[in-house]
């Protein structure tokens, strides 16, 4: 390459680098079926590396029983996640991780004409800010 040309940069499609990434994704949506409920209450995919399922569990005090019963199971989970979800994995690694963030809940208000007067006050703010409406 000569000194004066520079090398463009190239543009590349969001999941291209990562194809672990789409795995991931479908793997969080169907995790409470893949490992039961039990144990989607304890624990959450973190990622998918080199076709390893990272699963993270926030609960130290189980991840050494864990780890031995993964042993056991994995063949079922395996087979459960490649019929499921077509996903060819080859392994299973358990570490400790921090437990999700808790998205703190409104409470509702028991009155219907509040919230729908509060819904259409919300609604109308938003039309003034993308300037469909004048205040």
């Amino acid at each position: 390459m000569s000194p004066n040309r520079r090398r463009t940069p190239r543009l590349v499609p969001l999941g291209a680098r990562q194809p672990d990434q789409k795995a991931l994704a479908r793997l969080r949506r169907a995790w409470s079926f893949v490992v039961g409920p039990a144990l989607a209450d304890r624990t959450r995919p973190l990622r998918v590396q080199r076709n390893v399922l990272v699963m993270g569990c926030w609960e130290l005090t189980r991840i050494g029983s864990l780890r031995e019963a993964a042993e056991a199971v994995w063949p079922q989970i395996r087979d459960r996640i490649h019929r499921a979800l077509d996903l060819s994995l080859t392994g299973l690694q358990i570490v400790p991780c921090d437990p999700p963030a808790e998205t703190p809940t409104q409470p509702e208000d028991p009155d219907p004409l509040r919230r729908a007067l509060h819904l259409l006050d919300v609604r109308r703010k938003e039309r003034v800010r993308l300037g469909l409406e004048k205040e």
